[in-house]
C-alpha cells in the first residue's frame, strides 16, 4: 500500500474515532439537558477537526446545518453498545463524505 493511501486511511479512522467521541458527548449532554442541568460549557466541540480531517476546511452553512442535523440524528438514536456506536459513526462519515464531494 503507499504512504498516500495509509495516510488516508489513518485519516478515515482518525475521523471516525472523533465522530464517535462527538456523537456520544451529544448524546450525553442531551440526557442532562432533559434531566434540567446544564454543562454544555463543558461539552467538546469537535465539529472543525472533523470537518477538516475530511477536506472541508471552508464549510458553507449549508454543510454546518447538514452537519449537525446528521449528529443530532444519529447521537439521538445512539445506543450504549459498542458496535452500534462504531456503525453510526462510520454511517455519519460516510454521509459526510459524500457532501465532501
Amino acid at each position: 500500500m503507499k504512504s498516500s493511501a495509509i495516510k488516508r486511511r489513518k485519516d478515515a479512522d482518525l475521523c471516525i474515532l472523533l465522530i464517535r467521541e462527538e456523537l456520544k458527548s451529544r448524546k450525553f449532554f442531551s440526557h442532562l439537558h432533559q434531566a434540567g442541568l446544564e454543562g454544555s460549557i463543558y461539552q467538546t466541540d469537535l465539529n472543525e477537526a472533523i470537518l477538516t480531517l475530511l477536506g472541508i476546511t471552508d464549510p458553507t452553512n449549508e454543510v454546518y446545518d447538514f452537519y449537525h442535523r446528521l449528529m443530532e440524528k444519529h447521537s439521538t438514536e445512539l445506543t450504549p453498545e459498542e458496535k452500534d456506536m462504531t456503525l453510526k459513526a462510520k454511517v455519519v462519515w460516510r454521509k459526510l463524505m459524500m457532501v465532501r464531494g
